[in-house]
């Protein structure tokens, strides 16, 4: 990842906060063995000695279990903002919701789901009660595959460019929720391997290559790929992860506005607090604290080839039941890019910046906000979060901001529902601004290989989602995926090249009938064995006015069977 002279900014901003995380882990570490020892893992205290450890992927079925756990209130001190999680630190998360089990009522179904999670992480538990004396062994720590037949019969469509500026990015809602996968119109056959290693105490290593084949005619495609591969060095906390990696921050059912399950791996540095933390007096009453800084490299295809974006996120557990969390994402550089002073790169990481400048350089897109989740335990320990992000904030147009320039998502979540506390329910309302994700000079938008990398609505969107899962604990589990979606197809201009000017305002050059798009996708697994899982999917989406064009209506529709082997 070649990095060029205007984004040299970029690494020292991402080295010098990495510092500063690994000196406030150090402190903090310090602070909590000058205390008294707590429990295990009570409140996250308990991670700065642990060795390096892989991450689990995102597909993988232990989020849907730990969400039980933290709807269920078990764990006090998880970050739901930010994901994949370490090995270690779902072990660490499996440890406190099995001490705090015996202070919560908790359903017969979700204490099996304990069990089950309890059995799997045995090794790191063990590695998280042992002493920094300790050595750790080189050896693999675990290895998977997994056989995949998918029948789609549903076209993509290109987000129309606008004169507020472009997006270089498909949608195509059935495969959403798939880390951007290609697969075929027609058949589309899949074989996924996995394998992750410890390296001693402060390295790990993981690769997730993918073989897929499929289509008919001119659509026919093979191809091997290199799903997610790293190689990660943790010190004091401190997570250093080179390579492509799939990263998700935000608080939705697919993740947030900026990172979602829906967008491809990125090539990417990220350093990140990988066990939350306390930090030092005086300031301990943020919390729980997790953070990550990323570098990425968007690719040849964008207008400018090889634009980067530096991003952060900071996520706590001010207390049990409320996490906060603040996120920043700046796209600049690459091949041909507008350029500008190290002081212009330099404070354009920071949230807001009035520049006073008569004609400001215009040399980089920045989206930021902020995101909360909040759990009601006297509301059956109902869950309620939310998220906005805006798309390079005018602090003079707030309102009109919030309204044309951000995105939104808003939801509440239900677990251990029904007799048997084997129900849970997400439901979530998505909004997006008709300049959000649109910016110029980046004609191509925060996008990579055109896979959106945050909400796979899209620009001008409306969206209504819900899922539903049901798990006893057994060798059986469903989920069901519904959605509504209404995506604007007008034409806005506006009537100024600069934001902070007072009479600036949008313009509708065009008027298109809306698309509409309802879907629901069934989705059943069984444990054939306690390490082999098949799962059985299909799904319907019925299209109003496709592509903005009146009365083109049509059914897509998506089949599914796969195969996997947890260990092999």
């Amino acid at each position: 990842m070649a990095f060029t002279g205007q984004f040299r900014v970029a690494v020292v901003v991402a080295c010098a906060l990495g510092c500063a995380g690994r000196e406030l882990c150090a402190q903090a570490s310090a602070t909590t063995a000058a205390q008294a020892e707590p429990p295990l893992v009570a409140r996250g205290s308990r991670a700065f000695g642990t060795p390096a450890s892989p991450r689990l992927a995102l597909d993988d079925a232990v989020y849907a279990q730990l969400d039980r756990l933290i709807g269920s209130g078990l764990v006090y001190s998880a970050t739901y903002g930010q994901r994949p999680y370490s090995r270690l630190e779902v072990a660490r998360m499996v440890l406190e919701a099995s001490e705090h089990k015996a202070t919560h009522a908790v359903s017969s179904s979700t204490e099996r789901l304990l069990q089950q999670l309890l059995a799997r992480f045995t090794p790191e538990m063990r590695l998280l009660k042992a002493s920094m004396r300790d050595s750790v062994p080189v050896r693999e720590i675990s290895r998977s595959a997994s056989l995949e037949l998918l029948m789609l019969d549903s076209p993509s469509r290109a987000i129309a460019s606008a004169p507020t500026g472009g997006i270089a990015a498909d949608i195509n809602p059935l495969l959403n929720d798939r880390s951007g996968q290609r697969f075929a119109q027609s058949a589309t056959a899949v074989a996924t391997f996995d394998h992750a290693w410890q390296l001693g105490r402060h390295f790990s290593a993981q690769l997730q290559p993918r073989v897929a084949g499929g289509g008919v005619g001119a659509n026919k495609f093979s191809e091997l790929t290199l799903q997610t591969g790293s190689v990660a060095f943790e010190a004091h906390n401190v997570l250093f992860n080179v390579g492509r990696q799939q990263i998700v921050w935000g608080q939705g059912i697919e993740g947030g506005m900026l990172l979602s399950t829906s967008g491809r791996p990125l090539d990417a540095v990220t350093i990140a607090v990988d066990h939350p933390f306390q930090f030092p007096h005086p300031i301990q009453w943020l919390g729980q604290f997790r953070g990550t800084i990323l570098v990425a490299d968007l690719g040849a295809r964008q207008n400018f080839p090889h634009a980067k974006i530096v991003a952060y996120k900071g996520s706590s557990a001010v207390t049990s039941f409320l996490e906060l969390g603040i996120s920043m994402m700046v796209q600049q550089g690459g091949r041909g890019a507008p350029g500008a002073s190290f002081t212009d790169h330099f404070f354009d990481f920071f949230p807001f910046r009035n520049d006073k400048r008569a004609n400001p350089p215009q040399f980089s897109n920045k989206l930021g906000g902020f995101d909360a989740r909040v759990r009601i335990p006297m509301l059956h320990n109902a869950q309620l979060y939310a998220e906005s992000i805006f798309d390079d904030i005018d602090p003079h147009r707030l309102m009109d901001a919030f309204l044309h320039d951000a995105g939104h998502i808003a939801g509440v979540s239900l677990t251990q529902l029904g007799p048997d506390g084997a129900l849970s329910a997400t439901g979530e309302f998505h909004r997006t601004g008709l300049r959000y994700y649109r910016h110029t000079p980046f004609t191509s938008g925060v996008t990579f290989n055109r896979s959106l990398l945050g909400d796979p609505l899209g620009p001008e969107g409306d969206g209504a989602n819900l899922r539903i899962r049901f798990n006893r604990g057994g060798r059986q589990s469903w989920k069901l995926d519904a959605a509504i979606e209404r995506r604007s197809g007008d034409v806005w201009s506006t009537t100024s090249q600069e934001p902070n000017a007072s009479n600036f305002h949008f313009v509708l050059d065009e008027a298109k009938p809306a698309e509409w798009r309802h879907r629901a996708q069934l989705e059943w697994t069984l444990r054939v064995k306690s390490e082999q899982r098949l799962t059985v999917q299909a799904g319907v989406e019925s299209v109003r006015n496709f592509g903005f064009a009146n009365g083109a209506n049509r059914v897509n529709s998506i089949a599914g069977i796969q195969y996997a082997w947890l260990a092999w």
